[in-house]
């Protein structure tokens, strides 16, 4: 089975998104569907054919299994599975407008964690091993804030230089205007 048709299979339908053409660049689209966002759309240009967004905000979490304190049951709004000049990467995203809130690590962790458990089962049950081992991970905040004045670059973090991989350490990108996937690695 190739990447594309194990993850079909593991994956509902409704959850699934796969790249599309627009203006001869491969684009994901990735919709808020709070009535009350600013932010309500963001294109992300670049991505390679067989990229898959999965749209965690579709899925409902599993109220009978965990609680809901600790943020067990929360997971940021998509999950981009794509590879970029050869490496395969796993990128965590949330759409936000106004001010980001402190918990926005939980719902990465909660995304992660889900991959995990993806992992687990496609071990167990489609008999691959260590699937996502080789993905490198990203984690990324979209972001629109509500003010007058708005930053139109990613903020420049003190550790920069060892990128956007744990959710403590994710990349907010204000406002975007059609950002291609080699500004977000």
């Amino acid at each position: 089975m190739t990447d594309k048709e194990l993850l079909t299979a593991l994956f509902h339908d409704n959850l699934l998104t796969f790249s599309s053409q627009n203006e001869g660049r491969t684009i994901v689209r990735m919709k808020e569907n709070d009535l009350g966002a600013h932010l309500k759309r963001v294109d992300l240009y670049d991505v390679s054919a067989d990229s898959i967004l999965i749209n965690l905000d579709k899925s409902n979490p599993p109220d009978s299994l965990f609680k809901k304190s600790g943020g067990t049951r929360k997971r940021c709004d998509y999950v981009l599975i794509t590879d970029v000049k050869d490496k395969k990467y796993l990128f965590f995203i949330e759409l936000k407008s106004g001010k980001i809130p402190r918990d926005i690590k939980q719902q990465f962790k909660g995304a992660e964690y889900l991959i995990d458990y993806c992992e687990a089962t496609l071990k167990c049950f489609y008999h691959t091993s260590d699937y996502f081992n080789n993905y490198e991970k990203r984690f990324i905040c979209f972001y629109k804030p509500t003010i007058a004045k708005q930053v139109t670059r990613p903020s420049k973090r003190k550790n920069a230089g060892q990128g956007h991989t744990t959710p403590e350490k994710m990349l907010k990108y204000p406002a975007p205007q059609n950002p291609s996937i080699f500004h977000l690695i």
